[in-house]
């Protein structure tokens, strides 16, 4: 079965009820500012003391930034959203020592050499349909990209995932059995932030 992140939570109680009713694999939080999902500080006690997999969404962040952030949230996993080069990403990866998802925004095509410099310093890719606000956009790539997938770490797929399309999902998994997880985001939501619990269940159920 399929892991299962959803991305741009933010209310405490739109998180419980995400928590009580789906009790997915990660739950991430968005600290891009530009983000209309991005998640102010005056909820880090409240998420702190959850049970589940945290993950923090960073574009481009200074090291300082996302350790802070580790502590007031209690993270557990970092996605890194942007440009970070190799090297960011290794002191990134040395200095936290937590899990880490490096993302590649997709457009036409995919330069397999650019990911593998990044193999021994990350635990999952994660493939993103590119937009300048950095995700969040509804829109989907050309998965096809996907089924020539050379390496053996695992990878997440996300970029306008929606209920529609639960066929397709199973059918790229099967051909790059590499991908081990989508994470989902706007098509899931009721306004930015706010997610539509019982949608997901759907979704969930269909995967």
């Amino acid at each position: 079965m399929m892991k299962l992140k959803v991305c741009g939570m933010r209310e405490p109680e739109n998180i419980r009820e995400l928590m009580e009713q789906i009790k997915s694999d990660w739950m991430g939080l968005i600290f891009h500012p530009p983000s209309p999902r991005y998640v102010d500080s005056i909820h880090a006690d409240f998420i702190q003391q959850l049970k589940v997999k945290k993950v923090g969404v960073f574009v481009n962040a200074e090291i300082s930034d996302i350790e802070e952030k580790i502590q007031s949230f209690g993270l557990t996993t970092l996605q890194l959203h942007g440009q970070e080069t190799v090297d960011e990403v290794s002191k990134i990866k040395e200095k936290t020592g937590l899990e880490i998802f490096k993302v590649f925004s997709v457009t036409d095509i995919i330069d397999w050499n650019l990911l593998e410099v990044y193999l021994p310093f990350v635990d999952f890719f994660l493939f993103d349909t590119f937009t300048k606000s950095y995700g969040g956009s509804g829109k989907t790539f050309n998965w096809q990209l996907l089924k020539d997938y050379p390496f053996e770490k695992p990878f997440l797929l996300s970029g306008g995932l929606s209920l529609d399309q639960t066929e397709e999902i199973k059918n790229l998994q099967s051909q790059a059995p590499q991908m081990k997880g989508i994470d989902i985001n706007s098509k899931f939501e009721i306004e930015p932030g706010i997610k539509d619990i019982a949608l997901i269940e759907k979704f969930k159920g269909k995967i």
